[in-house]
């Protein structure tokens, strides 16, 4: 951590205290700085102030901490763009969040730095400094709460964006607060608005809301597409484009339509859906890259044709599917987590699918709780897969696989605040408490007085602090 000058001192008195310290002239403490005398010497007798790279000469030369005087520069600074744009961008570098919710909260009352405060968050964004970005972002929205500009909807889809992570209870509140302003955004911007919103909500199992989205998603995109191929010449008033072409959102909101009237049990539905992402003939896009997209849900028609006759009851299709779907890396877990749901509506056999990717479950289960995610399966995802596997040996009458698999989703639903599978995974050992393997109720036990333990802390400090 950098060490930083007391908040109260002035940098200039600090720096003439050295000079004397050192006996030293301003001339050639100047010289050994790299800094103009007559710049140095206005600076000390008050009449100019100093650019933050002139102050992170001084302290270079002065032989302290890079930053050290940051603090005590957020507080003689006045309101000047010049010097604390590159400042905020500096204090970025360096880590100095709260010299940056300093300044900006300075400078965020006066509207017409708002521009030039979400330029500085965007760049941060693109160079990949979220946290520095998004104390920003928060700040320019909260200035912006009363406009109807578009420039609060984009800060709101940053905020959104950066603020998502392995949390499901944060990530539905992220949600919620963002709907309100995706409409805001230019159309363009929408698709991926709403396919990060679908996304999220999928995710969370929140599957009316995300059929509301994903329906949005194909409505704008087929009219954006309608009207780009019969436009002659392109408009020149508003040249921002979505991340991908506009028919893979289209065959995107039918990819997710489908995956969500699986969740629901409607599997004549989710095999339209189906067709109609396997069915192109009306893309006009035949380049290199449109042909690649094309593919990749061709691909996924094919295995989801697999999936959706296997979840509506077709046992025969399972060698097919596991073959196909054994050919995609990272995509078995995924697989599974449908397999496992299957079998134990429809009293399936599955013993030797589960034995052969039982290293797999192993695997992300160890880089799942060592804090390694992978992302190519949702968190909440693996955590159902665990308690349905446990269930599926329950119902096999082999309580010791069962439970192991449970007391595993149990853990790693905490570790991700996925509630609603902790009281699963408890019902379900309760059920078969009286079956359970002494050492498995120990480690049940253990948990939950573990979890005990720390809503007791959490109960005293929001005591102290009430």
């Amino acid at each position: 951590m950098i060490p930083l000058a007391p908040t109260d001192i002035s940098i200039s008195t600090e720096l003439v205290k050295y000079i004397e310290k050192e006996n030293l002239s301003i001339s050639s403490f100047a010289n050994r700085a790299g800094i103009n005398s007559g710049t140095l010497s206005r600076f000390i007798n008050g009449q100019q102030p100093l650019s933050v790279s002139g102050l992170d000469l001084l302290t270079e030369a002065m032989n302290l901490e890079e930053g050290y005087f940051y603090t005590a520069y957020a507080n003689e600074s006045s309101l000047n763009w010049r010097r604390l744009g590159p400042f905020i961008m500096r204090c970025a570098e360096l880590g100095k969040l709260e010299c940056i919710t300093q300044i900006v909260d300075m400078m965020v009352d006066v509207q017409a730095y708002a521009p030039q405060l979400f330029d500085s968050a965007e760049v941060l964004y693109h160079k990949g400094n979220l946290a520095a970005a998004l104390i920003i972002y928060k700040k320019v929205a909260e200035g912006e709460k009363y406009q109807n500009s578009e420039r609060l909807g984009w800060c709101q889809y940053r905020i959104f964006t950066c603020s998502l992570n392995s949390d499901q209870e944060n990530n539905l509140n992220c949600t919620i607060q963002f709907e309100a302003y995706v409409q805001r955004l230019p159309e363009a911007v929408q698709l991926d608005a709403l396919e990060d919103l679908t996304n999220t909500l999928h995710s969370l199992q929140k599957w009316d809301k995300a059929k509301h989205y994903a329906r949005e998603m194909g409505r704008i995109s087929r009219f954006l597409y309608t009207v780009h191929n019969h436009r002659k010449t392109k408009s020149k008033k508003n040249n921002i484009s979505p991340k991908k072409s506009l028919f893979g959102y289209i065959l995107y909101s039918d990819l997710i339509l489908g995956s969500i009237a699986a969740e629901k049990s409607n599997f004549n539905e989710a095999l339209f859906y189906v067709s109609c992402y396997e069915n192109q003939s009306w893309i006009v896009e035949s380049d290199e890259v449109s042909e690649n997209i094309k593919n990749k849900f061709k691909r996924w028609a094919k295995g989801n044709r697999y999936l959706y006759q296997l979840m509506n009851g077709n046992f025969q299709v399972i060698d097919e599917y596991i073959e196909y779907i054994s050919s995609i890396d990272n995509a078995i877990l995924k697989a599974l987590f449908k397999i496992v749901h299957a079998a134990n509506i429809y009293s399936w056999n599955i013993d030797k699918y589960l034995e052969q990717y039982e290293k797999n479950i192993t695997k992300y289960y160890k880089e799942c709780i060592d804090g390694k995610f992978n992302k190519n399966m949702l968190d909440d995802q693996f955590s159902t897969l665990l308690l349905d596997i446990g269930i599926y040996y329950i119902n096999q009458r082999k309580f010791r696989y069962g439970s192991k698999f449970i007391l595993d989703s149990l853990s790693f639903s905490y570790k991700i605040n996925n509630t609603d599978n902790i009281v699963k995974c408890c019902s379900a050992i309760e059920h078969i408490r009286h079956e359970i393997d002494p050492l498995d109720l120990l480690r049940y036990s253990q948990f939950m007085k573990e979890v005990y333990d720390q809503n007791e802390k959490k109960a005293d400090c929001n005591h102290l602090y009430s």
